[in-house]
């Protein structure tokens, strides 16, 4: 009687420890999945926007409202909200600032804010570029700890 406590007893250990294994598993497979959609949702969004202000040759409300379609169709809005829920808070915290530098960009241009170069277009992005990079780097530290930094350059 004790050989049977003692064996379902560690058969249930096992099973609990492999239910662990397997929910971290998934865990970590959902955020790979928000992560890598968000992430390409930003450069989209950004890409597009890029294209509209400093590619295209339309006059400026033109390009500006181009910039803002872009934005609204990117899909960065929406998957911030998937990213509030499931990601850590630091990331929460970047995406937002990412979201609401891409936004604030865009109600500049609407607002009468034009760009000649992408140098220009660049300088007034740095902040949200900055929040980009460290959500990134955040993004990549959750889904593996002992990962090491991407070499600035390489991205």
């Amino acid at each position: 009687m004790t050989g049977a406590v003692i064996g379902v007893g560690a058969t249930s250990i096992a099973d609990r420890a492999k239910w662990r294994r397997e929910q971290n598993k998934h865990r970590s497979d959902v955020k790979r999945e928000l992560y890598a959609a968000y992430l390409a949702a930003v450069a989209k969004t950004w890409n597009d926007i890029r294209a509209a202000v400093i590619d295209s040759t339309d006059p400026w409300p033109e390009r500006a409202r181009q910039a803002e379609l872009a934005y609204r169709n990117g899909g960065v809005y929406e998957l911030r909200y998937q990213m509030a829920i499931t990601a850590p808070p630091e990331i929460v915290v970047l995406s937002d600032q990412t979201m609401k530098g891409i936004r604030d960009l865009v109600q500049g241009l609407i607002a009468g804010r034009t760009y000649s170069t992408w140098a220009q277009l660049q300088s007034d992005g740095r902040p949200w570029f900055d929040a980009f990079d460290a959500m990134r780097a955040g993004m990549r530290r959750d889904l593996d700890p002992s990962a090491l930094p991407v070499p600035d350059g390489q991205t």
